[in-house]
């Protein structure tokens, strides 16, 4: 392939290298040639014109705020003027349109619609790009950006990332500069979390920082209920119709993501479960349809995994419950049987979604996780889950257990397993579409528990060796599992464009991690027979 003297208009505009085709007819650049473009060479320029034309981009630039200014002193506080908004609506759809073909973008929503937002209901687009372009430009720029691998996008890596970094730069245009407030800044801002991704130069806003935003401007532009009361300033922003179906699945949307920013951080909801939160779900179900009704599963379960944390005490670093109690197992217990009761009630169409399968276990393992709790441990079961952070003395040491803990860890294992054994089951391209922030740290959760509870048994001066045999948690065969998802994954995100593509291939520590523990641990029998 052979490089051109001087790059053409639209390679030297995105600042790429410009290659001349391979094809032995025309001239077109590989790139113009790929998209279907006319390949212009650029024009030469002098360093005298290019000072000249700089000179004149910063006039107009100064021309353009000081209309913008002269043009809020007129208008309402706090509301841009609608030729304004227009225009910035222009520059997100001229960047999009210089990065992706119409029917690209086209393509791209198809599969969004196919895949993450089937999978993951929490934000509902039209079928026609045209009509999302002219009404929600940057939720559209959003969703292309992070819902999709890099591999479907077919772009440069170069142009990949920067299209991930300029639609945070957008929404930070947006909600810092400009001050906006909308239903659609509240969607693309929760796409951006769930979906969250990070560029070859560093990651973008913390996915945490962006839920909290998300939520903030939920309650500002009124879709929260009564009960959240907007701040003075967002008084003018309210939104046209707060009890609409998009509106109540939006507000619903960031219970989830709030809930999922909880269980990461081990830290208590913020603006946790209310009458609203009920209001909404029972409405969805009522008059929503399919998708509404999965979400209102996602969002079920959800709320028993927060009212698991809370009964118990997990996010409550200060709080000790010893499981070998029979007060303890008793709670518990009741908590096991109402994710039971929930899981007897999924919606026949539904019942077999190995997603909500993946939940049921996820929440049985946050009810048994505390069988392996001591008053000082209880940090080591929060993200990142790594070899580093494993206890590997400080665990549960009872001197006589009581008979019911013993099936607490057998169900704790049995569990986790389940999680592993699901997920290793689903087909990859499923796995990705589903969202980074909420469902990928599941696997890593269930197999950290899975390796505590296999040290905390295994260390011959432990008790907890007498209620569960050494052959029982099966960690080579999980390894294998996980890796070959891994390779799964990893052909068809080949450049981990997706979080879940990295944090399903960080599972590889298992193995060398397994190994080198159970030499140590065979050494220590030897020494101890001996």
């Amino acid at each position: 392939m052979k490089k051109r003297s001087r790059a053409c208009e639209e390679c030297h505009r995105l600042k790429i290298k410009c290659d001349l085709s391979i094809s032995p007819v025309g001239t077109a650049c590989e790139r113009c040639n790929r998209n279907s473009l006319e390949c212009v060479p650029s024009a030469p320029r002098l360093q005298r014109d290019r000072i000249t034309e700089l000179e004149a981009q910063v006039q107009e630039l100064k021309s353009a705020l000081q209309d913008q200014s002269s043009s809020s002193s007129t208008t309402t506080p706090g509301r841009s003027p609608g030729s304004i908004l227009e225009d910035y609506n222009q520059i997100i759809l001229s960047f999009l349109d210089a990065r992706f073909p119409l029917s690209k973008q086209q393509e791209l929503l198809c599969i969004f619609t196919r895949g993450a937002g089937a999978v993951w209901p929490v934000i509902r687009l039209p079928a026609e790009v045209d009509h999302i372009r002219s009404k929600y430009p940057l939720l559209l720029l959003s969703v292309l950006a992070y819902t999709t691998t890099h591999l479907l996008q077919g772009t440069e890596t170069e142009v990949h990332d920067e299209v991930v970094r300029e639609t945070m730069h957008m929404l930070a245009e947006e909600l810092m500069n400009r001050g906006q407030r909308s239903l659609e800044l509240v969607q693309a801002l929760l796409v951006t979390t769930f979906w969250n991704k990070s560029t070859r130069k560093g990651s973008q806003a913390s996915c945490y920082q962006l839920v909290q935003l998300a939520a903030d401007m939920a309650i500002d532009i009124g879709i929260a209920g009564f009960s959240l009361q907007p701040s003075p300033a967002a008084y003018f922003d309210q939104h046209e119709d707060p009890t609409s179906l998009e509106a109540r699945r939006t507000w619903l949307a960031c219970y989830v993501a709030l809930s999922s920013a909880s269980k990461g951080l081990r830290r208590p909801n913020v603006y946790p479960w209310n009458s609203h939160h009920q209001e909404c779900l029972m409405h969805l179900e009522s008059n929503g349809d399919l998708s509404d009704i999965l979400l209102c599963q996602i969002v079920r379960i959800k709320q028993l995994i927060q009212k698991i944390s809370n009964q118990l005490g997990i996010f409550q670093l200060d709080l000790f419950l010893d499981a070998n109690n029979h007060d303890t197992i008793t709670v518990m217990e009741a908590l096991r049987d109402e994710v039971d009761i929930w899981a007897s009630q999924i919606p026949p169409s539904l019942t077999g979604s190995e997603m909500l399968k993946v939940w049921y276990h996820v929440a049985m393992v946050h009810i048994y996780e505390v069988a392996l709790h001591t008053p000082t441990n209880k940090s080591a079961f929060a993200a990142p889950f790594i070899p580093g952070r494993i206890p590997i003395k400080d665990f549960p040491k009872p001197t006589n257990i009581v008979s019911p803990l013993k099936r607490v860890l057998e169900a704790l294992v049995y569990n986790c397993h389940g999680v592993i054994d699901t997920v290793t089951s689903m087909e990859p391209n499923v796995i990705l579409d589903l969202p980074t922030f909420s469902f990928t740290p599941n696997i890593l959760y269930s197999l950290f528990v899975l390796v505590i509870t296999m040290v905390a048994t295994t260390d011959p001066a432990n008790t907890y060796g007498q209620c569960l045999p050494k052959d029982c948690f099966r960690i080579e065969e999980c390894g294998q599992k996980l890796r070959n998802l891994a390779t799964r994954i990893k052909v068809l995100d080949p450049t981990f464009s997706l979080w879940t593509t990295r944090l399903v291939d960080a599972t590889s520590w298992l193995e060398a991690w397994y190994n080198d523990y159970t030499a140590i641990l065979q050494r220590y029998e030897l020494n101890l027979a001996n």
